[in-house]
């Protein structure tokens, strides 16, 4: 697939410079990768201490049985 970004002109010029043009879309996938995978796992690290929390699955479970608690309306 093919995508269009902007980089800032210091940047630009360092990436020409440096990375030859065979190897810049490789080296790019690579770097988003590497990125993406950072990402991901800070996310998963956020998800687990949020499933951890006591408190926070105490307010779960109220809110939970507050809705359990809620009569559907009948249909028309």
């Amino acid at each position: 697939m093919r995508i269009t970004i902007s980089l800032p002109d210091h940047l630009a010029s360092r990436f020409f410079a440096l990375v030859s043009s065979r190897e810049r879309s490789a080296t790019i996938a690579r770097l988003l990768e590497q990125e993406l995978a950072q990402r991901e796992h800070a996310l998963e690290q956020a998800c687990l201490a949020a499933n951890a929390d006591a408190a926070l699955g105490a307010e779960i479970d109220e809110w939970q049985a507050f809705e359990d608690d809620i009569e559907e309306p009948p249909a028309s």
